[in-house]
């Protein structure tokens, strides 16, 4: 039996992915669902994401940081990978008079000892009018929560870590000029 395991090789898999200035990033390409999986998601859609817009099913190889950085190609876990690209491809995070436009970052980060520790990633899809004339503007992004959910756009504040006990905060990064 332990054999066949032998001959089937490795299981992980990785791709090339470098920041701008060439230094590579560790990743894996994640496995598909199974229907377990499947299940957890349908319930965790159930319990924290009813004003979600569902964009695409639950599927394996990227996660939310694969989605933001590597185009959906592979999955990027490591939080010191996700510093690397920040500082390497020229982000910065967005000062308090600017407002996130599309195509700029959601990074939630909860207070730890030090650096701030990630969460999870977004990209602005849209800025959306407030709910009160001349009220701050509300960022949609896309999110695809772990490497077997599915993507979902929501209001970037909808999110479950409150729900789930997680003091966070968001953060906006932008690659554009200051």
């Amino acid at each position: 039996m332990f054999e066949e395991v032998k001959l089937l090789g490795p299981t992980e898999r990785s791709i090339v992915v470098q920041t701008r200035r060439g230094t590579d990033v560790k990743n894996l390409v994640e496995l598909d669902p199974g229907p377990r999986e499947r299940r957890v998601y349908e319930r965790y859609l159930q319990n924290y994401g009813r004003n979600w817009v569902p964009r695409k099913p639950p599927m394996g190889v990227y996660n939310c940081a694969g989605h933001v950085w590597a185009s959906r190609r592979t999955a990027i876990l490591e939080e010191e990978e996700w510093r690397l690209i920040l500082r390497e491809d020229g982000y910065r995070r967005l000062r308090e008079d600017e407002e996130p436009v599309p195509d700029d970052l959601a990074v939630y980060v909860y207070p730890s000892r030090g650096e701030a520790g990630f969460l999870h990633v977004a990209r602005v899809l849209e800025v959306r009018a407030g709910l009160a004339p001349g009220s701050q503007k509300i960022p949609w992004v896309v999110s695809k929560w772990d490497s077997v959910s599915g993507e979902v756009l929501h209001h970037v504040h909808d999110v479950p870590y409150g729900r789930q006990g997680f003091e966070f905060r968001v953060e906006y990064w932008t690659d554009r000029p200051a």
